[in-house]
């Protein structure tokens, strides 16, 4: 409160008006020797600082009186108890810093009290705030006007005002009509003041108010005359009949016996007392009907059953005043509303009398009620404002002085009311006027998140009217206002309290919207400042949270100074230094409710408008330190763009390239959050950057796309990539590498580069072919990573990620060697051709297995594994051979990949391709002699040819030291062997010699297959231009038959059996161009329907040179003692040895087991001379079924070591002694000697 104005009033007696009765005797304070007009003032409080003060209370005291004293009392006591808790927090809070600093300082200082100050004073903001918010939220009272005519007032006064307000009532009206209970009404009493009108209703705004209950104060003594009696009781019978014409009020006679009476009647009998009750009698039968109840009543002023019993009447003649005032309110309320349509029907009229019931509902409490009344009203405002049937406001206001200076619940501004009824409002007053209403009713309800909301509304929706064309007010006034509005809605919600609003939420609700009209009056500080030339015309554009306001109004005020009546503003817009302030302190407070209120986002926003105004001022540093924090450095958000922006422009002004250029980079990769403009500027900065940055970057960016990715069909060996580029401009590279990754991830990678120079990138969609002439690798290839070089900058583009891997499949480079390997016992030979390309200086060749390890050699001498090395330089178009040793540890045959490295005209090459290579041939043939019985008798030669390949295979020729045997001639026609099926040609000799060369013939079903399937594919793919693709095909077809075949179906049917070959075309064209899956998807369907001749001939030879020696029939004999056992329960394996005749040999043999251990010695060592039989113990691992053990023979030879003669596989079907599981142990033959082979 304005301390000059309460010292005014302090200073200053109200006027008193006296009734007709009332003696001028000078009245005295009945408690001390005060004189009207005089107060006491005590000392100050030595902590408060505030002076205690003493009122004159007159011994007349009023209620008028007595009410206006007690609410300067009660300021009092407020200010008092404020000071005295604020100066208390106060000094307990720097005794309490002082002697921190004491303990860790040594001393206090004044500049260390500066801090603690500056932190009370944040800490106190809220406390003070509210205590400096001062609202006149009052209750509307209603009136009980008192007619004493006879003196009787001051007489009852004291014990009548006494039970005043009237509490706990019960009356039936209101929208709902129903019963509402109202805890307290207030009265405001006026004695003799109104005189009884026939108006039946008064309306708000006129010196008097209609009173809600008359009341006529009535005394008739019996000393009196009659005459005096009959024109007493005449008196108060006219006052009656007037009374009772009067709508929307009540009426009360109290009859107060005099002071005489009372006596005598209290010393008198029942004769006297019957006596003086008839003259109240007759006056009850002189006033009212049978009919009207309780407009009488009788006041003994000594007793309290009398009292109670005129409040009870009291208070049932105000209800019926209240509900009879309702009734006529309603009954004029529809009388207006339905004469709406009609000429001469007046808005202001219809709204004076609403807003008479509005303040009835306020007299009691109905705060609903009245709001409800007031939203009426608001809705049929808009309704007749969008039906233009307004006229009565004549023009809209708000061009005076102070109008753009608002205060929303402040509604003594101007005389609304007064205007209301004189239809001499403007628009914009009378929605001030309304809306301060509802903002003062919401308020008073605790409605406080309604309230935000309605103000959100007001604002938008006044401000917006203000802005349409015949309104006369400038884009100045209207901003000013606006901004008197918001800060106004601010301050009022920061005055509330909201102790139990914080539990349910409405704190964070109110901090929104705080922080949204804050960054509202933030947006009028824009246009403000540009008006005012305190911002540049390009603000506007610049600021994230600017006002959108359109050009021509800014053109038209572009020299207008504003005129403002904020005092704030007003000073804001005199000097830069001081708009600074204000803009930065809205833009802070709006960014600490954001926060408390959740929404960090939008506080980094208004962190980013005051980054801008350091930015218009050129204060590149200050901009830097507040816009570095907000800018994320992950990904950009659309609210960061704006961000990121101007911190790349002070970057640049600062000279810091590198950070320039990183924000840059992510703008143009978020280009779908800028406009046109912005784009192309951020792309022109972008090329100017790339250039003068200091030194070289590689730099992860998705600035660039990888599109689609095949491999480039024109130029052989090499792969197109679509490259999309968010630069929106084209720009040069110098050199685009693509890097490729074929073999086992988590063995050994091999990369391939491959890359292209000065390649154009064009603004949406470039197609770049890149190539090698350094690498031939045919294959499936992971195309990882795409680098591009512009400037000093490499890019660095995924193409692959491991969600979705990107391969191509890539042949042979035309200009790459041939090698093709040639299999034979106990070496491999390689063919070696060049092809146009000469090689300088030879080739080394590295052979790997499937799992990219080098395969081993056992005989190289030097350790390296398998290498092969062609020595001399090998012409164009000729081939060189060569062969290397097998040791016989290769596996059979399998995928083997083929690493290379060459040089052509002194550029080292490499090459890279997967071969099938068989190291082992399919037939295994071995040669044993049988000497007969008798010395003369002729020995018996046998040579045994024995399939060892998946793939069944058909001998052709089998002979023995160039001659051919009996027996070879029935080869051919005995059809294809199976695997482990042997063919077997007898000879007798007659001498035993110790070798014997061994010739065969044959051909494998495989190679058959193959050598047609090859000219098929030959001739498809020149038929459908693939022949680029012919030998991937090849190798893929193959690859499917020999997973697929059914080998003794086709051997039977002869023909090839197999899974179709038609799906085939979509894993051969997965990684190609449209027209190559199309081509190769024609190409399967043909070869699907080719037939295939498995009787072709497609023969191969081996030569073999076999070492006979004399063969002893030998047998063992391996059994169990049970089959099944127990876990870690010892069983006997026993092993026999028979040999048949008469030399013995030395052996040993070896028990070998997975699932059971071998219970001490697992090898025992024997001399065999006919029979012996071996014990072992061993153990199972687990319960149940055990299956017999591996046993292993050695024998001891003359070289003094131990060679393997046979391991018995008792489980394996590729063992010669097979034990069935589901059948007893077996006797099989093994052959037992020094070399067999």
């Amino acid at each position: 409160m304005n301390r000059e104005l309460l010292a005014r009033a302090l200073c200053q007696r109200p006027l008193l008006l006296k009734s007709l009765h009332t003696t001028c005797a000078a009245r005295k304070d009945k408690d001390t020797a005060l004189l009207p007009g005089q107060f006491l003032v005590g000392a100050p409080d030595p902590i408060s600082n505030i002076r205690p003060v003493k009122f004159f209370v007159p011994a007349d005291e009023t209620p008028q009186e007595r009410t206006y004293r007690q609410l300067r009392e009660s300021a009092a006591q407020k200010d008092h108890e404020f000071w005295l808790d604020n100066n208390q927090r106060f000094e307990q809070g720097r005794a309490e810093f002082e002697r921190q600093l004491i303990e860790t300082k040594g001393q206090c200082t004044i500049d260390d009290l500066s801090e603690y100050y500056k932190r009370y004073q944040e800490e106190s903001y809220r406390r003070h705030l509210e205590y400096n918010r001062y609202v006149m939220l009052g209750t509307d009272k209603l009136k009980f006007s008192i007619t004493d005519e006879f003196g009787l007032w001051p007489r009852i006064e004291k014990e009548f005002t006494s039970r005043l307000p009237l509490r706990n009532l019960i009356w039936k009206g209101g929208i709902t009509q129903t019963a509402q209970f109202v805890s307290q009404l207030a009265v405001e009493i006026a004695v003799n003041q109104e005189s009884i009108s026939s108006e039946e209703i008064v309306l708000p705004g006129q010196q008097q108010s209609h009173a809600l209950l008359h009341i006529c104060l009535v005394t008739i003594g019996e000393h009196e005359s009659d005459t005096h009696k009959a024109e007493a009781r005449g008196r108060v019978k006219a006052w009656a009949l007037k009374a009772a014409q009067h709508k929307g009020a009540s009426w009360l006679v109290v009859f107060v016996p005099s002071t005489n009476e009372t006596t005598q009647r209290a010393s008198a009998g029942p004769k006297f007392l019957n006596m003086r009750a008839t003259i109240y009698d007759r006056l009850r039968s002189d006033i009212q009907s049978r009919k009207d109840a309780n407009h009488v009543v009788q006041l003994r002023p000594e007793a309290i059953d009398s009292w109670n019993s005129l409040f009870l009447a009291v208070r049932e003649r105000a209800v019926q005043g209240l509900e009879d005032r309702v009734m006529t309110l309603g009954e004029e309320i529809r009388r207006l509303d339905a004469n709406r349509m009609l000429p001469g029907w007046n808005y202001c009229r219809f709204f004076m009398v609403k807003e008479t019931l509005v303040s009835l509902y306020r007299a009691l409490g109905l705060n609903d009620e009245a709001l409800a009344q007031y939203d009426e009203l608001e809705a049929a405002f808009f309704q007749l404002l969008d039906a233009r049937q307004l006229a009565w406001f004549s023009k809209f206001g708000g061009g005076a002085d102070g109008d753009d200076f608002t205060d929303i619940l402040n509604l003594s501004k101007k005389p609304y009311r007064r205007q209301i009824a004189d239809n001499t409002i403007s628009m914009f007053d009378f929605r001030l006027y309304l809306f301060g209403q509802q903002s003062r009713l919401l308020i008073e309800m605790r409605q406080f998140e309604e309230f935000v909301v309605r103000a959100q509304r007001f604002v938008a929706t006044l401000s917006l009217a203000m802005r349409e064309p015949g309104t006369g007010l400038s884009a100045a006034f209207v901003a000013a206002w606006s901004y008197s509005t918001c800060q106004n809605i601010v301050e009022i919600c920061e005055g509330v309290q909201l102790a139990q609003a914080d539990r349910s939420g409405a704190g964070r609700v109110l901090a929104a919207a705080k922080a949204e009209f804050l960054t509202s009056a933030r947006q009028q500080l824009d246009l403000l400042g540009t008006l005012a030339r305190r911002l540049p015309p390009t603000y506007l554009r610049r600021s994230n949270t600017h006002t959108r306001v359109t050009t021509p109004e800014l053109s038209d005020d572009a020299n207008i100074e504003p005129n403002v009546t904020n005092p704030v503003l007003a000073e804001a817009l005199g000097s830069d230094e001081r708009f600074d302030q204000v803009y930065v302190r809205t833009c802070e407070q709006a960014t600490q409710y954001y926060l408390e209120s959740g929404r960090r986002r939008f506080a980094q926003v208004l962190q980013g408008d005051i980054a801008q105004l350091h930015i218009c001022r050129r204060r590149w540093s200050d901009a830097v330190r507040i816009l570095r924090p907000l800018v994320p450095a992950d990904s950009l958000h659309v609210m960061d763009v704006h961000l990121a922006e101007r911190l790349a422009v002070c970057e640049r002004e600062l000279g810091h390239k590198d950070a320039c250029l990183d924000l840059v980079l992510r703008l143009v990769e978020n280009s779908q959050f800028l406009d046109a403009q912005s784009c192309t500027q951020h792309a022109a900065m972008l090329e100017e950057l790339v250039n003068e940055v200091p030194a070289a970057r590689q730099i992860q960016s998705k600035l660039f796309r990888a599109g689609d990715v095949a491999a480039d069909d024109e130029a052989g060996f090499g792969v197109a990539v679509d490259i999309r580029s968010k630069v929106p401009r084209t720009l040069r590279a110098k050199r685009i590498e693509a890097l490729l990754v074929a073999g086992n991830r988590d063995v050994q990678q091999l990369e391939v580069t491959m890359d292209a120079d000065d390649v154009e990138l064009n603004s949406d969609l470039t197609r770049v072919r890149l190539g090698t002439d350094v690498v031939s690798c045919p294959g499936r290839f992971e195309v990882q990573s795409l680098r591009i070089f512009i400037g000093h900058i490499e890019f660095i583009v995924p193409v692959s990620n491991p969600n979705a891997r990107r391969f191509v499949r890539l042949n042979a480079h035309p200009a790459s060697p041939r090698i093709t390997f040639y299999p034979e016992p106990k070496r491999l030979r390689v063919k070696v051709a060049a092809s146009n390309a000469p090689i300088d200086a030879g080739m080394r060749i590295w052979l790997h297995d499937a799992n990219s390890h080098l395969l081993q050699n056992r005989s190289g001498d030097d350790g390296t594994g398998m290498t092969l090395t062609v020595a001399d330089a090998v012409a164009a178009d000729s081939h060189a051979m060569l062969e290397v040793a097998l040791d016989g540890t290769q596996p059979a045959s399998g995928e083997v990949l083929v690493y290379a490295e060459y040089s052509v005209d002194g550029e080292l090459r490499m090459l890279l391709d997967t071969e099938l290579v068989e190291f082992v041939p399919p037939l295994r043939l071995s040669a044993h002699i049988e000497q007969g019985q008798q010395p003369d008798s002729a020995s018996i030669l046998q040579v045994r040819a024995q399939c060892c390949a998946l793939d069944p295979v058909r001998l052709h020729t089998l002979c023995t030291d160039g001659k051919a045997d009996a027996d070879s001639a029935q080869l051919s026609g005995r059809g294809f062997l199976l695997f482990a099926e042997t063919a077997t040609v007898v000879q007798a000799i007659d001498t035993v010699p110790s070798s014997v060369d061994v010739h065969v013939e044959f051909s494998s079903l495989l190679d058959v297959l193959q050598a047609q399937i090859n000219d098929y594919v030959c001739s498809l793919a020149a038929e459908h231009k693939l022949s680029r693709h012919t030998r991937y095909l090849q190798r893929l077809i193959m690859a499917h038959v020999r997973q697929t075949i059914d080998a003794p179906a086709t051997l039977r049917e002869s023909r090839l059996v197999c899974e179709p070959f038609a799906p085939l075309w979509s894993l051969a064209s997965q990684d190609c161009s449209q027209e190559v899956r199309a081509a190769m998807r024609r190409l399967f369907h043909k070869l699907s329907g080719q037939s295939l001749d498995t009787n072709r001939s497609c023969q191969r030879s081996l030569d073999m040179t076999l070492e006979l020696a004399l063969v002893t029939p030998a047998y063992v004999t391996v059994s169990l003692d049970s089959r099944f056992c127990r876990a870690f329960e010892a069983a006997s394996l026993r092993v026999r040895l028979q040999l048949d005749g008469t030399s013995g040999k030395r052996l040993s043999v070896m028990v070998v087991s997975s699932e059971c251990m071998v219970a001490g010695a697992a090898a025992q060592e024997v001399s065999v001379r006919g029979s012996v039989e071996l014990h072992f113990s061993i153990v199972p691992l687990a319960t149940g079924y055990l299956p017999l053990p591996e046993v292993i023979c050695h024998e001891y030879t003359d070289d003094l070591c131990w060679t393997r003669l046979h391991t018995m596989l008792c489980d394996s079907p590729s063992s010669l002694c097979v034990l069935q599981n589901d059948s007893l142990p077996v006797i099989c033959s093994v052959p037992v000697g020094n070399k067999v082979r």
